[in-house]
Order: structure tokens, then sequence, then C-alpha cells
């Protein structure tokens, strides 16, 4: 089967769900049989050569296709993020010919990706969800910014109507959409390579450690409340990962944490800078606990990796990952949100003796051995691109919201501005000069 991957990311880039979840696939489609070829990019991918990596050839977005498409779509300059997202999509779908000469072609929701791909392709296409930006924006909305969050649900809700097939990697995520659209969504777990070299510790395993970007959806606050809940006898948590920007605030996460728990952030939770893949394998291989305190994820794989590194992990039930857990078998899991108990649990892992945490994680490494085997997920992926087809429908009305006029969309891409007062938008001009001379001489 020749197949072909649509994605953002892809090895030797790291950190990210996505490319985790494809530099383990791709290996185990290629011992299948499978002729497999990437083509990276997205809004922020873009103008690198191709390259090989471990045998399989990859093909990097074109920058001045990526331009020339951010020219046509103008008329979205009033949302400059689903602009840039959509401008992407469509180069990346124009520059793989919309499929022409595969088998079967796999795209993400992520960067609404997908989307052009519901509207024309000339090759059985498969959806595969890793997390859109629609969802993003519905679970942690950034001020200013709803309209057009709200508007890039409504377009991946009437894209993803029109697919094919969608698959999703956690329960709870397929569920959703499932829910959402009204349809049927295949769910097959992650892939997650056992046989890496896992770094061993001599030994016994300290300290409570979490890795993931400093976002309000990762949970961070819900941390820090059960960690002000249980004062000084909370263990030291060390938690790395970039921080991003906190929706209600404007600011970083990382500083509306340590404005919002002073005694907290900054003194028993301590933040990192993320580390490289390696590091965070040694850092695993000596951790007594991986905490996944998320209020939303589609699944997060890291909680795989401190599994398969036979850490004892305790996740959310928001978080897919949450699939693989026995609570007190292999792992234990908390309410979303619930700072008491995620505090009440805390204590609870504390007191236990080291031989019952050692038995925790073999069964941990145990679970995702069983479940996660690539070679597995690989035989069940290749069945479903057999089994999709082309689109059957067609929606005018997405086309038409996307491409408003037949020929090339005006430049006057700040057009939609006559419809707002213009004392408000002097109001606003003004405010933002003023933030700018704050901001330059500090």
């Amino acid at each position: 089967m020749k197949l072909l991957i649509v994605t953002p990311e892809f090895p030797p880039d790291h950190g990210g769900g996505i490319v985790t979840y494809y530099r383990d696939l791709v290996p185990a489609l290629r011992a299948e049989g499978c002729e497999v070829t990437i083509l990276k990019g997205s809004a922020y991918t873009n103008g690198d050569q191709g390259y090989e990596s471990d045998g399989v050839q990859v093909q990097v977005l074109e920058t001045t296709r990526f331009e020339c498409w951010l020219d046509r779509i103008a008329h979205f300059a009033m949302f400059p993020q689903i602009r840039r997202h959509l401008a992407a999509a469509y180069a990346l779908h124009e520059q793989a010919r919309e499929g022409e000469g595969y088998d079967a072609v796999e795209v993400v929701d992520w960067g609404f990706q997908f989307l052009p791909w519901v509207l024309s392709s000339k090759t059985p296409f498969l959806v595969q969800l890793h997390g859109s930006d629609g969802q993003i924006a519905f679970k942690d909305p950034i001020a200013g910014r709803e309209a057009e969050g709200s508007f890039a649900l409504l377009l991946e809700r009437a894209g993803m109507a029109l697919a094919p097939a969608i698959s999703g990697i956690s329960k709870s995520n397929a569920g959703w959409w499932g829910s959402l659209l009204s349809r049927e969504i295949n769910y097959t777990p992650p892939p997650f390579r056992m046989d890496m070299e896992l770094p061993q510790s001599h030994e016994q395993r300290r300290g409570w450690m979490t890795f993931g970007r400093v976002q309000k959806w990762k949970g961070p606050q819900v941390a820090c409340e059960a960690w002000r809940l249980l004062g000084q006898e909370a263990p030291k948590l060390h938690w790395y990962g970039r921080s991003t920007v906190h929706g209600e605030s404007g600011e970083m996460t990382s500083e509306w944490l340590g404005r919002s728990f002073p005694e907290v952030w900054g003194g028993r939770i301590l933040h990192y800078d993320p580390v490289t893949p390696a590091e965070v394998s040694r850092l695993m291989a000596a951790a007594k606990v991986v905490l996944i305190p998320s209020v939303w994820d589609t699944f997060n794989l890291v909680t795989a990796e401190a599994m398969a590194h036979e850490c004892v992990v305790l996740v959310s039930d928001a978080a897919g990952a949450a699939d693989l857990i026995e609570h007190g078998v292999n792992g234990f899991v908390f309410p979303s949100g619930n700072a008491p108990a995620l505090a009440t649990l805390v204590q609870d892992i504390e007191s236990l003796p080291e031989d019952r945490l050692q038995s925790i994680g073999r069964h941990a490494a145990e679970t995702v051995s069983r479940v996660m085997t690539p070679a597995t997920i690989a035989k069940q992926k290749i069945e479903l691109y057999r089994a999709t087809t082309l689109p059957a429908g067609a929606n005018h009305w997405l086309k038409q919201t996307i491409f408003p006029s037949v020929g090339k969309c005006s430049n006057a891409s700040l057009r939609f501005l006559h419809q707002l007062p213009l004392s408000a938008i002097t109001r606003h001009v003004l405010g933002r000069l003023k933030n700018k001379v704050i901001s330059t001489k500090k």
C-alpha cells in the first residue's frame, strides 16, 4: 500500500504528541509492507528542503505556495490564526496533488489540515484526531479571540461531517466527536515503541514530575490547588515544559500561576524549561510518580512513556490516557479538576511501601506493552485505510465560506472594520499604542 501522511510535525521534531504518534506508527506501517511518504507543514512550519528520516521520505510545505494561499484567503484577516492554518492546509493539499498516486491518505485534524480533503480529493483518506483548534479554543478560550474559536469549531464540525473515516486515539475524544457529529468514530489506541533503550536507575526512585506545557488545559492550576491544600506535607513537584499564554489574563500562564499561587508555584512546584527526549527519559527513570493533571487531553502520550519506564502515574480522568489505567493496579486516576481528591491521592501514594510502588510500575509497563504494540496498531490502521472511501457528499456552504468569490479575494483584508464604530476603533488603537510604548520602555 502506497500511503501519504500529512502532518504538522515529524522526526527529528520532538516535544508534541503528534510527532510521537507518527514516530512510532510509521516504522510499524513500513514493517507491514506500506510505502510511506510524509508531507510535513503547518501555519508555522514551512520552507525547509525535504529530507530522509530513517528511510522515510519527508517532503516539507513550500513557503512560496503557503504565502500565495495567505493572499488568496485575505478575507480571513479578522481571524489571523484561522487564516494561517487554512492557508497551510490548502497549500499542503495542493502540494500533495490531492493525493494523486497514493492508495490512501492520512491527514490530521489540527490546523484544519483535513478540511481541503473533504471538499476535494483524488484518493480515499482518513482523518486522524489529535486535538483540533476548535476543541482547544472550546476548552481553553483566549480573551479577545472567542469569536475566532467558535468559528473554528463551526468549520471543523461542518468539515468532519463529510469525512469518509475518522479515527480517535482515546475513547473520550472519539465519543466527544461522535456526539457532536452524530456518527460513529473509530477508536484505535496510539502506538508506543517499547524497544527503545530505557535508562535504568539503580537507586530508589524519588520525586514527583510532570512533563507538559504550562497551559490551562494541562491542569497546572489544579496541581497548585492540591499542593496548597497539602501545605508543607506536599512533595516537591518538578514541572518540565514551556509556558503558554493564559487565555483569561493574557499573561504567560507561569506568571499567572506565580501570582495566583505564590506560596506554591516556584516553591513546592518548580517550573523548568522543556528538555530533550533523552533527558525526559533519564528523569523518568528516576521519578517516583509522574502526575498528569489535565482538565482535557485527547490522550497524553507522556503517560504511556512514564508507564513504560515503570513509573507510578497519577492521571486525571479527563486525559484520554486514563483508558490505560486500572486504579490502584497499574496507576491511579482522579476526577478532573478535583483538587481535594488529588491531594488525598498524593498523600495515599506517599504512604505506600516501596515494593507496592514497584509492583504498580511493573504492571504499568506491561499494560503499555500489551495495549500499544506498534505492530498491532499498524495492522488496525491498514484495515482502516483499506475500508475508507472518497467523500460521499458535498457542503456548498462550507466551500462558499472559505472561497466567497470566484476570482482572487480582495486585498482589502481589513474591510470588516467598516462594520465597527469609529470611536471604538480609535480607543482600541490608542490603547494599543499606549501599551506598546510602556512595553518598549521596559
